[in-house]
């Protein structure tokens, strides 16, 4: 009886998977492949745009592209043309078995495990010719590609035949973006400002106009590898031409959803246009761009620069001087559709402390919770006891607090119960035993009579 109820249970096993399999290729192909690309984001993490810029920056070469020779899988390609120049695309191991079940799945699993495209350059050696190689990798159908990722390494100086050899590099790299003409996202990480990248952002600029590129990320890999704070802001002359050319550009200005910007510095005339231009986007992200400017310090927050946009759902501010506390205020009650704001080790040491908001200040006809709908999240990382006070008058749902001092948190909520108006959850860094013991049950108190939920997963984003 046991082995004839295994061989049943054998057999209606085998006959649920043949109705799955049915079903699902009677599935419209569009809806297989959403399907497919759901399971591919949800277990291996595939960059949808949405990128943050947390953590140290590692060349993909120096996580898992060691090897030198060209590898070829049914669900991945990897060519590493020489000891300088990589050219990748991920393979995932989820992927590979599924496609193993049947040709349908394989050329669908084929379709998603090529939607991401990584181009890594250090300039140490002579360089053949990227899109020769791009074309000898047959597995990779350029109009799978929906992420292109290009690492650039620094320009070799002189002699002259090196300059040469850069320009063509920059060529051959132009040329595989424009071939992939279904790419949605671009990140351009630089590590020589002043290196010539004309042709890459002339590609980068007609796919956004064209409306196939809707999200760009500009990094300088070396404020991602080094938090120190000070940079040489005379040396990034390309990566600014870059982001001049988009915002300049109308076509280009409609079309972008969301622009990821890490740099060492952006002028006064490209603060005016990130100001006044780009009113589609629903995602921007600022780190250490937004440096003191001698001549009009506060520019970036006179609120009457900013045009209004009514698409704008997700700022992140990062190690930006201008961005001090008490000018939060007004920049989130004009964006007035803003769903989730992070404001992480901004402001500036000379910026003179602010008394915190009146008693009964949230009465006031013209204070945030009466002029605007809360945030869905509001994060602070790195905030003193009179940031946290004036910030504390923005209405948020969810308010994550990465600090480690758990008593000025616990400070701060204790005198007032007007801070962080419509908040129903409160995130906090996990903390030691003893010091929970202590300080947290001043917290615990506060946030059981406002009937918070006191949560202690929250996590440094930028240590």
């Amino acid at each position: 009886m046991g082995m004839r109820r295994c061989r049943c249970g054998a057999l209606n096993l085998e006959t649920t998977i043949t109705e799955i399999m049915t079903n699902f290729s009677s599935l419209p192909i569009e809806l297989r492949i959403k399907i497919v690309e759901t399971l591919y984001k949800t277990q291996d993490g595939v960059l949808d745009g949405t990128w943050t810029c947390r953590g140290r920056y590692r060349r993909p070469s120096e996580i898992d592209l060691r090897s030198k020779r060209f590898l070829s899988t049914p669900m991945g390609a990897q060519c590493s043309i020489t000891n300088d120049l990589v050219l990748s695309t991920g393979s995932c191991a989820a992927l590979n078995t599924l496609g193993l079940v049947s040709r349908g799945f394989y050329d669908i699993c084929r379709f998603v495990a090529f939607h991401e495209l990584e181009i890594d350059h250090s300039q140490k050696k002579d360089d053949p010719s990227l899109t020769k190689a791009f074309e000898k990798t047959v597995e990779l159908v350029p109009n799978y590609v929906k992420v292109i990722k290009v690492h650039l390494g620094r320009r070799s100086k002189p002699p002259h035949t090196r300059e040469l050899q850069w320009k063509a590099l920059v060529k051959d790299i132009a040329t595989v973006i424009g071939l992939c003409k279904h790419t949605e996202t671009i990140s351009l990480y630089y590590s020589d400002g002043e290196a010539d990248i004309t042709d890459i952002g002339n590609q980068i600029l007609t796919m956004i106009e064209d409306g196939t590129v809707r999200n760009i990320g500009i990094y300088s890999a070396d404020i991602l590898q080094d938090n120190r704070s000070t940079w040489d802001i005379s040396c990034i002359d390309q990566p600014k031409s870059l982001l001049r050319s988009i915002l300049m550009s109308l076509k280009a200005c409609e079309q972008l959803r969301r622009l990821d910007i890490v740099m060492e510095h952006i002028d006064i005339e490209l603060m005016q246009l990130l100001q006044r231009r780009p009113t589609s986007l629903h995602t921007l992200t600022i780190r250490r761009a937004m440096r003191l400017f001698h001549i009009r310090p506060f520019l970036p927050f006179h609120m009457n620069d900013w045009a209004l946009n009514s698409n704008l759902t997700r700022l992140t501010l990062v190690y930006c001087q201008m961005a001090y506390a008490d000018l939060m205020i007004p920049l989130i009650g004009h964006f007035y559709f803003l769903e989730e704001f992070t404001w992480a080790h901004c402001g500036h040491w000379w910026r003179s402390s602010k008394s915190p908001p009146p008693s009964g200040w949230s009465k006031e006809a013209n204070t945030l919770p009466n002029v605007r709908p809360p945030l869905k999240l509001l994060h602070i990382e790195d905030a003193s006891s009179w940031e946290l006070e004036i910030m504390g008058q923005i209405p948020a749902e969810r308010v994550i607090i990465s600090d480690r001092d758990e008593e000025k948190i616990a400070k701060v909520f204790t005198r007032t119960d007007e801070i962080f108006p419509s908040t129903n959850a409160l995130h906090i860094l996990p903390g030691a035993p003893d010091y929970i013991a202590h300080f947290g049950s001043l917290l615990e108190v506060v946030c059981r009579r406002r009937m918070i939920r006191l949560l202690r997963d929250a996590r440094v984003l930028f240590p």
